[in-house]
């Protein structure tokens, strides 16, 4: 029994050090990103770092032998969870343009509020008062955030909020694809799907060539993606959510940190409390979640 415990202990430990790697990982991304926005269209950037990606991923899966796997990414969940990834990085990279890197991450951190609000109305799950209010009171804290003006939302902040209820698709659509597909063909489905969307995009917008360091930028974020997405693998792999799921919110301060020493970027005082009040609301919600689990 003490042998069992440290092992599940020992597990966890690794999948939470797994979960603050991958933020970590996709918070350089991101800064990469917003950088990249202020010289390149959106459409450039998210067709180039697509292809970088999926090369990567190619490459990879044919080391190991297991290019063949790929024809399950004709699954329409496949597909369905491509075309919500190419949105989110749409959505995404359009307000990182012009908003804070620490406010765009911490709005995409109400995302687990939204799905427990999208699950309990369509009947999949029933949900308690308790995570109720941590919903409600969520969304409160990402109205600190936004701050809406009379005359509503400046066009970033609703690609931001926006974002949020795509990630939310995008993850309800990953628990619609079959276990055996393998995360690396769903990884570079995803990857193709970014980059037909941008395609499709550049029909709108004026492309320049990148300089060096701009090139540099677009594989270095491509390789942090990657990273990413095999660090969140890692930490859900035989682990335990509930002990894991929580330090995803890690993600807040990376990005508010990048985006102060890069861009001196200080939110003010509601946004301040709005994200404290998105985080604190979302962790209770796992928390409620794991002991309804555990009664279950």
């Amino acid at each position: 029994m003490i042998r069992t415990a440290w092992l599940a202990s020992t597990v966890n430990q690794r999948g939470i050090v797994a979960m603050i790697a991958a933020m970590a990982a996709f918070a350089i991304n991101d800064a990469m990103m917003k950088y990249l926005a202020a010289t390149l269209p959106v459409s450039e950037i998210m067709v180039l770092r697509g292809l970088v990606a999926a090369g990567v991923v190619i490459v990879v899966m044919w080391r190991m032998g297991d290019l063949a796997a790929f024809a399950e990414a004709r699954r329409w969940p496949v597909l369905l969870r491509a075309f919500f990834e190419a949105a989110v990085t749409l959505s995404y990279l359009s307000a990182l343009r012009t908003l804070p890197l620490g406010l765009v991450t911490a709005i995409l951190q109400a995302t687990p509020l939204i799905m427990t609000a999208i699950a309990a109305v369509w009947g999949k799950e029933t949900v308690g008062w308790r995570r109720w209010a941590a919903v409600a009171i969520g969304f409160g804290g990402m109205l600190l955030i936004v701050q809406p003006s009379p005359s509503g939302l400046e066009p970033a902040m609703m690609l931001a909020v926006f974002s949020a209820l795509l990630v939310t698709f995008r993850d309800l659509s990953t628990r619609l694809v079959h276990p055996r597909v393998p995360s690396l063909v769903i990884v570079l489905a995803a990857s193709l799907g970014s980059t037909i969307g941008g395609g499709l995009l550049s029909f709108t917008q004026v492309w320049s060539m990148p300089n060096l360091a701009e090139a540099a930028l677009i594989f270095s974020a491509a390789i942090a993606v990657l990273a990413g997405n095999t660090f969140i693998t890692i930490a859900f792999r035989g682990t335990e959510v509930s002990a894991v799921s929580p330090f995803r919110y890690s993600a807040v301060p990376f990005a508010l940190l990048i985006g102060f020493f890069v861009w001196g970027d200080v939110p003010n005082f509601l946004a301040t409390w709005g994200i404290v009040i998105v985080v604190a609301a979302g962790l209770y919600a796992m928390r409620r979640e794991a002991i309804r689990a555990r009664s279950r």
